[in-house]
C-alpha cells in the first residue's frame, strides 16, 4: 500500500494542470472483509442493580466500519467457539455480547446467584 501511495504521489508531482488523471481514490474503507478480531479479554464484570453483570471493552472496534456489516461474538473457551450474539446458557447462568458505538458490551446472569468466572475470552468477526 504504500508503494502504490508512492507512486500516485510520484506521478501526480510530474502532471500538468491538463493532465491530471480522472481516477480518484475514494475508498472509505479499506479494509477486506472479514475482519478478525483474536483474543478480546471481558476482565472488568460490574453487577449492576438488577443482578446482572456487565463488562465493556471501549474501543475495540473503534477503527472498523461496522455500519453496514454484521459482527458476530464467539465465546472462545476449552477449544470451542460459540456464537453468543443471542442469550445462551453459561455456567448455569446466561451469557450474550453485542457491539455498538465501537465497544463489546458483554452480559452474564447467573442463574444462582454466584459469579463462576474472573475473564472470559472472545474473538469478534466482522463479515
Amino acid at each position: 500500500m504504500l508503494t502504490a501511495n508512492a507512486v500516485i504521489i510520484l506521478s501526480l508531482g510530474s502532471c500538468t494542470k491538463e493532465s491530471l488523471p480522472l481516477f480518484v481514490n475514494s475508498i472509505s474503507d479499506p479494509l477486506q472483509y472479514p475482519v478478525t478480531i483474536n483474543n478480546v479479554v471481558g476482565g472488568r464484570w460490574i453487577r449492576n442493580e438488577s443482578g446482572y453483570y456487565v463488562s465493556e471493552v471501549p474501543g475495540v472496534l473503534s477503527n472498523i466500519n461496522t455500519s453496514n456489516h454484521a459482527a458476530n461474538i464467539y465465546l472462545v473457551a476449552n477449544g470451542n467457539e460459540t456464537l453468543i450474539n443471542h442469550s445462551i446458557p453459561y455456567m448455569q447462568g446466561r451469557l450474550w455480547a453485542e457491539v455498538g458505538g465501537g465497544s463489546l458490551h458483554l452480559t452474564f446472569f447467573p442463574g444462582d446467584n454466584i459469579f463462576p468466572f474472573s475473564y472470559l475470552v472472545f474473538k469478534i468477526v466482522i463479515v
